[in-house]
């Protein structure tokens, strides 16, 4: 059964390795920091969930606590920090916040 258990943890493991590779891939070919955003939290919630999930099938649950405890705090700050980034970009592009209207009333689309 030990055997079987193996595969299954490699092929999770190769499964997160794809999601973020994917992802990189995403963020590489978008134009824009906010479309960019978008591509980063897979890697954040569902590679990570796979990875925990492998470790604790191939190492025994008492080793899957530390991936499972890296995995409650990476999905609980991932909107914390996809949100100060989306943020940071606007405050560079606009010039400042609480956002302004753009002169003339409409806003340019870049």
């Amino acid at each position: 059964m030990t055997g079987a258990l193996h595969l299954v943890a490699a092929v999770l493991a190769a499964a997160a390795v794809l999601v973020t590779l994917a992802s990189a891939v995403g963020v590489w070919a978008m134009r824009d920091p906010f479309q960019r955003l978008h591509f980063l939290a897979p890697p954040a919630t569902v590679g990570a969930a796979l990875l925990a999930l492998a470790i604790g099938l191939d190492a025994g649950p008492l080793a899957a606590v530390k991936p499972a405890l890296v995995l409650a705090l990476l999905t609980a700050l991932n909107g914390v920090v996809s949100h100060a980034t989306a943020r940071a970009a606007f405050v560079r592009r606009r010039g400042g916040w609480p956002p302004r209207p753009p002169p003339g009333g409409v806003e340019e689309v870049r």
